[in-house]
């Protein structure tokens, strides 16, 4: 018998691993207090698809500013205009330069703020320039918050902005600005950001145009669990009409220096419990139609994300070498090094293989 059989959800689990689940029944498995069969039925969805290797990517992250008029509760990241700073894409160029030179990347993460000085010139600019000095970089550029803003900055439309941006070498694009696709938990967490239908609609003139994105989800703040359950929900619907997405990554809200920890009195972070829950679900909710889904080791930390290849993750994520938004909350992080990733994976049971921007295995 199955580890899972005995469980009190064993009903919905076992409907996963033939039939799609309803947002009950998402809901129900995140209400779920039975975690070793959350996570046994994943990995063992997992290992159907992947066996044991488990990928990473050597990456950075580029944070060309600071400066940010959208104000977001949960981000200590940000500084209002004229109080940060931006750089110029020679010089953000140059920095990826370095990295790339020292460490060998294969793609750079490319987000800021909505700064008003940055135009869609900027961007064609830096894109051009980071090709010119990183040939064998793939840029994974910019989110659909960013995007919207030089929408309606150069009053074009999403698929006019996403096709220069992909002809000057936009290659894919993170999903942040997600957090939750729930009205009532964005207009708390972020009243000036784009609204759920905007940031769908973003989403899948992307994939329209063959440019994958990644997903994301922010969790652990003053949302509930019937929320969280539709935030996956909307995710799969999103993936079944306009197929693109290749990964899913949860993280957790980091309270550390916001303001959205001191209006709410949130004096600490979610523990690993919660993101091995949601890693589980998604899996189970997932299973192929989104294929990857992420340890999430830059807020819990290693030792979580080692637990999470066990709970239905299969892919580590980046060395994230540069990233400076969760090290702004107070955070202490020390990123890693490819040998280090290769010895956690393997401590975990798994097998190793770097990746490329797409996913696919390399070397």
């Amino acid at each position: 018998m199955r580890a899972w059989e005995r469980s009190d959800v064993a009903p919905i689990i076992e409907k996963a691993f033939v039939d799609e689940l309803s947002l009950h029944e998402i809901e129900q498995l995140l209400k779920s207090d039975e975690l070793w069969a959350l996570g046994s039925a994943a990995l063992e969805l997992k290992q159907k698809m992947y066996g044991k290797v488990c990928t990473y990517i050597k990456n950075m992250i580029l944070n060309y500013t600071n400066e940010c008029v959208v104000e977001c509760e949960f981000c200590a990241f940000y500084r209002k205009p004229g109080l940060g700073y931006l750089y110029s894409p020679q010089r953000a160029a140059k920095i990826v330069e370095e990295i790339y030179k020292r460490y060998g990347i294969r793609q750079v993460l490319i987000q800021g703020g909505v700064n008003p000085k940055v135009d869609i010139e900027y961007f064609e600019t830096l894109f051009k320039e980071i090709k010119k000095r990183a040939p064998k970089v793939s840029l994974h550029a910019l989110s659909p918050v960013e995007i919207d803003f030089l929408s309606l900055k150069h009053k074009m439309s999403v698929k006019e902005v996403l096709s220069r941006l992909k002809e000057a070498g936009m290659e894919s694009m993170p999903g942040g600005g997600a957090e939750l696709l729930v009205e009532r938990v964005r207009k708390i967490l972020s009243p000036k950001k784009i609204s759920v239908k905007r940031w769908i609609e973003i989403v899948e003139t992307a994939h329209k145009l063959e440019i994958p994105t990644s997903v994301t989800m922010m969790f652990g703040h003053i949302e509930n669990v019937e929320e969280r359950a539709k935030h996956l929900y909307e995710l799969r619907e999103l993936q079944k009409r306009a197929p693109g997405s290749l990964a899913f990554i949860a993280w957790n809200f980091e309270p550390g220096n916001t303001r959205l920890a001191r209006k709410f009195k949130i004096k600490y972070p979610y523990g690993g419990y919660e993101l091995l829950r949601i890693i589980s679900v998604a899996r189970l909710t997932f299973k192929d139609l989104i294929p990857h889904v992420q340890a999430g080791w830059l807020t819990v930390g290693k030792d979580v994300a080692q637990l999470a290849l066990n709970f239905g993750a299969d892919d580590w994520g980046g060395t994230l070498y540069n990233e400076k938004v969760i090290p702004a909350t107070g955070l202490s992080v020390s990123f890693p090094k490819a040998e280090d990733v290769e010895r956690w994976i393997r401590g975990a049971g798994c097998i190793p293989k770097e990746r490329d921007n797409f996913y696919r295995v390399v070397g």
